[in-house]
């Protein structure tokens, strides 16, 4: 995974850093998770983290991701707030 801010490469980092494969990493969790009383279930959604460091957006940076299997993303972060709004849960009341 390459991480540029604006067109410059600011972090690289690769799943195999993550004791080796991701799976792995999973597979540590799962057991990890078991011997403390709290298997994972099936439906949970497990987040592996970052695969670097994390890197500084201020309004009006651009963000983009190359992911060697998946492609790549982007983002430009607004340099103005647009939602002044509460949270709200998924069925959007309060």
């Amino acid at each position: 995974m390459q991480l540029y801010a604006n067109g410059e490469l600011v972090s690289e980092g690769t799943s195999a850093a993550c004791l080796g494969d991701l799976l792995e990493a999973l597979a540590w969790l799962a057991r990890t998770e078991r011997e403390y009383g709290h298997p994972l279930r099936a439906g949970q959604v497990v987040l592996s983290g970052g695969l670097g460091p994390r890197v500084p957006a201020p309004p009006g940076t651009t963000i983009r991701a190359e992911l060697s299997t998946l492609g790549a993303v982007a983002a430009t972060f607004s340099r103005k707030e647009r939602y002044r709004g509460g949270a709200r849960s998924c069925g959007g009341r309060r």
